[in-house]
């Protein structure tokens, strides 16, 4: 049974919702922001997140921008979650700090190999983040 808690970063609620349902019944704790202003508040405010789930198009603070102040304040693993399949959309994704870049619409198998991957990555990079998540 996964543990990890996600944080899940997308300013429209039917995503959201959709994307709750399929991480919770894979065991995963799920928090939600809509912005890229509250996706800081969460990290701050909760501490350990497994991993975060990031759109790049969001009002206010864009997502973008959004991931190059989340790496400034946390080494967890970011997965962008856009509709920009653009090669310059992934190298910007990756160049603001994000860790993996999975273009909409997507399978749910492959969002959570994906998840798994970046949890199995985190923890081999410090083992004392596993009995964090």
């Amino acid at each position: 049974m996964n543990t990890a808690k996600i944080l899940l970063v997308d300013d429209h609620a039917q995503l959201r919702s959709a994307l709750r349902m399929i991480l919770a019944s894979a065991g995963y704790s799920v928090l939600e922001a809509m912005t890229g202003e509250q996706a800081l508040g969460k990290v701050e405010k909760e501490g350990a997140i497994g991993v975060i789930l990031l759109d790049l198009t969001m009002p206010g603070m864009g997502g973008l921008e959004a991931c190059r102040r989340l790496r400034e304040i946390t080494q967890t693993p970011i997965l962008v979650i856009s509709v920009r399949r653009e090669n310059e959309d992934k190298v910007q994704a990756s160049e603001a700090g994000a860790d993996d870049y999975l273009v909409k619409p997507f399978g749910n198998p492959e969002l959570l190999s994906r998840i798994q991957v970046l949890l199995r990555m985190a923890a081999s990079l410090n083992p004392l983040r596993a009995f964090e998540s």
